[in-house]
């Protein structure tokens, strides 16, 4: 992901202070009205910040939107975690316990002053700057918390000690402009939305959550029916007025892949689109970033996160509501309005959907599991007029594809389309130390953890700390083993192993080495609220460590930060000869990517297969620790890591630790050398994968990384 970096500042003396923390109870009221005056009943009204505090005006129009802040609405194991810095505040949303650590530079880079608040609790969070130690000028405040998150944001302080928050990128007048632009937004807190059926969107800046009277008024919706140019910061860029209409979405002359298979009838309302695609000049001048790309002008090195994060802040900066085409959206343009736009055949560009192997029809589809972490979607014009077939999937957190924006013209967003500024890519804090027992798993009686949006087979579980687990309706007992496997174990019959990774704190990936109909799993979880579910009394209830001795040595702790000579294994189930390979193949299931492993003992190799040509992922040396856990090391260093599972049927399964397919899952099967391979990948793949080969293409690239991140022993040494 591009950004700035601020290794340069200086690290010099500091004094420290302990922050203000506050909560605020809530307590707004006000009228909405149009612009002759007239009072708005049902309009919707609520916080930006926490969208779960809303409220309807009546036939008045008058709202009172309240909230008092001991009683949360939201768990805090399903918050999102944020942080948004606003006049002489920070506020911070906690998904877990933490540290707020703040810290303040001058422009030059020299540290005034860190402020450290304690353990804080899951929740929102006000960190009160010292805005009494501040002269008039221009700072840099930093903001760290959950430990691996930071936030970076210039403010501005005036002679009176008020401190703004502000995007220096905004402020092309000199430092008079900029404090004055700065003063502006002083006492910003947060945002009242309001939104009603015919109007547009109206956003009301908060001073404080204690406010009474509140006038808004909201205009009428209009569609704007013209092109028009934005320009931001100096750099230009073109949107093309595209009437809505009703086509059919998909290809209509063969041959047509099978993910690509007609749906008539789809209906668009009007939007307006990006003429070209974002490129790298309009990317700096939104993101004041200085960042490069190797897809000519447009910016391409981005992931589906970052392409929101864009729109996000070009809505902030802009006013109107810019984001990520739909798949119907783009087709739509390629297929009616192709001598409006340019390049839309040119590359790939991604999507707002979700993979789905099929299209769906309606009106402003979105597709299913709308802005969820899952594999997207991303486009290509391969072919004209009422063949438009170039359709594939990508990781979420892969790059290549640019971004074309789109702004809707008779609403704020499609129906059930999640606003870039309310996504975030999941992150997670400091990795356990390692033991028996990964609380990350704990549940309690109120949550569970569940089927996520891409899975095969049952998944119902409930943890609590003290070993007592239930597993679709089974009860047993629970430990893990190196933070990377769950081990269910039931009253009577055999455990259960699911490799396992974790997204943040409420959701993740499995695999297990069970049939599906025999209890496995392959696929995403999520944490979610359940109703309240009493802990069952197990009998007999043992340690982590116990239960994990009496399973075997292949659950045994070991040092993963330097794994020791000795535990260090090849698993011969993997091991497949040079008659056969493993071959995951997509056909059936609309997809043009295949992927071939072959597995000797003195190299793995693994490549993804498409039209006769193949890209290595990973290859070299490789090793097995406790048959769960794979690490593949080329000569030159790179190194590609990834849970694993070989089911009862043969199947070998795989979890991707590498940055451009974070927790994506793959299946494998034995399969002899020739036909089957060549049928779908042509000659590339139906024989043995070249030994030897330079290394992937990702060592290279700043997402190709592992994100492994080994569980610390704990003080007594892993045992």
């Amino acid at each position: 992901m591009t950004g700035k970096s601020f290794s340069h500042v200086f690290m010099l003396a500091a004094f420290f202070l302990y922050s203000s923390v506050t909560a605020e109870d809530i307590s707004l009221s006000g009228t909405v009205s149009d612009e002759s005056g007239g009072q708005i009943e049902g309009a919707a009204v609520k916080l930006q910040r926490d969208g779960n505090i809303q409220t309807t005006t009546d036939s008045q129009g008058r709202f009172n939107l309240t909230d008092v802040s001991s009683g949360s609405k939201t768990p805090p194991q399903f918050l999102r975690s944020s942080a948004v810095i606003k006049g002489s505040y920070v506020d911070v949303t906690l998904s877990a316990p933490s540290v707020i650590s703040t810290t303040i530079y001058t422009i030059s880079g020299k540290k005034l002053s860190v402020l450290n608040s304690g353990k804080l609790n899951a929740g929102l969070n006000r960190v009160n700057l010292p805005v009494d130690r501040f002269r008039s000028g221009i700072y840099l405040v930093a903001v760290s918390y959950e430990s691996k998150r930071n936030v970076f944001r210039y403010v501005s302080a005036d002679q009176r000690n008020k401190i703004a928050a502000v995007n220096s990128k905004n402020n092309d007048g000199g430092a008079h402009g900029f404090q004055k632009k700065a003063a502006a937004q002083a006492d910003a807190i947060d945002t009242l939305v309001v939104t009603a059926d015919g109007y547009i969107a109206e956003h009301y800046p908060l001073s404080s959550y204690s406010l009474q009277d509140i006038e808004i008024t909201l205009k009428a919706a209009s569609v704007e029916v013209d092109n028009f140019t934005e320009t931001v910061n100096g750099v230009s860029f073109n949107m093309i007025y595209v009437p809505g209409g009703t086509f059919t979405l998909g290809c209509e002359s063969g041959p047509c892949p099978a993910d690509a298979e007609p749906v008539q009838g789809v209906e668009v309302s009007s939007y307006h689109i990006g003429k070209t695609e974002v490129t790298t000049e309009l990317w700096n001048a939104v993101m004041d970033d200085n960042a490069s790309s190797w897809g000519g002008n447009s910016m391409t090195n981005i992931t589906w996160y970052d392409a929101m994060e864009f729109a996000c802040r070009l809505s902030q900066i802009t006013g109107r509501m810019y984001r990520m085409t739909t798949e119907a959206e783009w087709e739509y343009a390629a297929k009616n309005h192709l001598s409006s736009v340019e390049d839309i055949g040119s590359g790939e560009e991604w999507a707002y959907n979700s993979w789905n192997s099929t299209h769906m029809g309606g009106t402003d589809p979105v597709g299913l599991s709308s802005g969820e972490h899952t594999q997207k979607t991303r486009r290509d014009a391969q072919g004209t007029a009422d063949n438009i077939t170039g359709r594939l999937i990508r990781s979420i957190d892969g790059i290549g594809p640019a971004l074309r924006l789109a702004i809707s013209a008779e609403m704020d967003y499609p129906p059930d389309y999640v606003p870039p500024c309310n996504i975030h890519a999941p992150h997670l804090g400091d990795e356990p130390v390692n033991s028996y027992r990964d609380m990350r798993w704990v549940t309690g009686s109120d949550t569970r953890w569940t089927r996520g949006s891409l899975a095969i087979g049952n998944f119902d579980l409930r943890v609590w700390e003290d070993g007592t687990a239930i597993l679709n309706g089974t009860v047993g007992q629970w430990f893990t083993s190196n933070n990377i496997a769950f081990v269910f174990v039931p009253g009577s019959g055999s455990s259960i192993t699911f490799p396992y990774i974790f997204l943040d704190e409420t959701q993740g990936s499995l695999l297990s080495d069970r049939s599906f109909i025999n209890g496995g799993y392959i696929g995403r979880i999520v944490k979610e609220s359940a109703g309240s579910y009493d802990k069952p009394a197990v009998s007999g209830l043992q340690s982590g460590a116990a239960l994990a001795a009496a399973a075997g040595g292949n659950y045994e702790m070991i040092d993963m930060v330097n794994i020791p000579e000795s535990t260090k294994e090849q698993d011969l189930r993997l091991i497949d000869g040079t008659s056969q390979g493993w071959f995951q193949n997509n056909t059936s299931h609309g997809g043009v990517h295949h992927y071939r492993k072959d597995v000797d003992s003195d190299e793995f190799r693994f490549t993804v297969n498409l039209d006769g040509n193949r890209v290595m992922l990973a290859n070299g040396e490789w090793f097995t620790l406790n048959n769960t856990f794979l690490r593949v090391t080329h000569s030159s260093g790179y190194t590609t890591d990834y849970l694993y599972a070989v089911g009862p049927d043969g199947t070998f399964y795989h979890l991707s630790f590498q940055a451009y397919e974070r927790a994506d899952f793959r299946m494998f099967q034995l399969t002899p050398n020739g036909s089957e391979f060549e049928s779908v990948c042509r000659s590339i793949c139906s024989g043995e994968i070249p030994k030897g080969a330079p290394a992937s293409i990702y060592a290279n690239m700043d997402n190709g990384h592992s994100t492994f991140v080994p569980a610390p022993c704990p003080a007594g040494g892993c045992q």
